[in-house]
């Protein structure tokens, strides 16, 4: 998780319990369970896509609280896909980085869309409004996935940038659970 996440939601948490609002407890348990996510899976080398959508929600709940109605998320994967595997936090990443790379407001929000490509993969696009004064790209977390994937599958990862929209497509990993079988 980026030190800014992290310094970001506790200035909403320190907004939220100042205003005696009951949204500080939902918040609160929605930011424990994001950094509850990261400390259990931060080690391992690929997460059932079930779980990793399971931690987006506390995730996109925690950026509904800093940008208000500035976000539309959509998120179609069927249900058939939730046991294949995926990098951990890779959704949270490309979603971070759109945010990161985009101005965005409730008269113009960000469309970021998550979906399967026919069981193969998973992508994540979104409407490009780069910001103005925008910092070159280190390309880290992009890099730190495109690497991760190599080392875990020896699978690549697909990134594409038009004119109107940026987006990235993993690899979907199916593990059967018999392959290693003595039966």
């Amino acid at each position: 998780i980026n030190p800014h996440f992290l310094f970001n939601n506790l200035n909403v948490l320190s907004g939220l319990v100042m205003k005696q609002s009951s949204e500080a407890n939902n918040f609160i348990e929605a930011f424990s369970q994001v950094y509850m996510h990261v400390l259990n899976n931060h080690n391992k080398e690929m997460i059932e896509l079930q779980k990793e959508l399971d931690f987006l929600k506390p995730y996109l709940f925690l950026l509904s609280q800093r940008f208000p109605d500035a976000l539309e998320l959509e998120i179609d994967i069927p249900e058939k896909y939730h046991t294949f595997y995926i990098i951990p936090a890779a959704l949270q990443m490309l979603v971070e980085n759109a945010i990161k790379h985009n101005v965005f407001s409730k008269k113009k929000p960000l469309q970021i869309k998550i979906y399967t490509n026919g069981g193969e993969s998973i992508s994540v696009i979104n409407k490009l409004q780069p910001k103005l004064s925008q910092v070159p790209s280190s390309n880290i977390g992009l890099n730190n996935i495109r690497k991760r994937y190599d080392l875990t599958s020896g699978r690549q990862i697909f990134v594409e940038k038009t004119e109107t929209s940026f987006s990235v497509t993993l690899p979907l990993i199916e593990i059967n659970p018999y392959e290693n079988s003595d039966n």
